[in-house]
C-alpha cells in the first residue's frame, strides 16, 4: 500500500516523537546520526505539511490571459 504525501509526513513525524519519548523515558542517548535522520524526517514532514495546507494567493484578473505572442493581456 503507497502512502500519500500527507501520511507519509504523519508517519514520520510519529516516528521521531517515537524515538524522542523512548530516549527520554529510558535515558538512552542518541548519535549523531539518529539525531541527523530525525531533524531530516522533521524537516520532510514540514515541507510536506506546508505544500499541502498553506492557501496560495489568487492571482490577479486576467493575469492567466494570454495573447497570441504569449504576453499576458490587460483585464478589461
Amino acid at each position: 500500500m503507497e502512502l500519500t504525501p500527507l501520511e507519509y509526513a504523519r508517519l514520520n513525524l510519529e516516528q521521531v516523537r517515537a524515538q524522542l519519548v523512548d530516549a527520554a523515558a529510558f535515558d538512552k542517548a542518541l548519535t549523531p546520526d539518529q539525531l541527523e535522520r530525525a531533524a531530516w524526517k522533521i524537516r520532510e514532514g514540514l515541507r510536506i505539511y506546508r505544500e499541502h495546507t498553506e492557501t496560495h494567493p489568487a492571482s490577479r484578473p486576467g493575469g492567466a490571459c494570454l495573447d497570441y505572442r504569449g504576453a499576458r493581456r490587460r483585464p478589461w
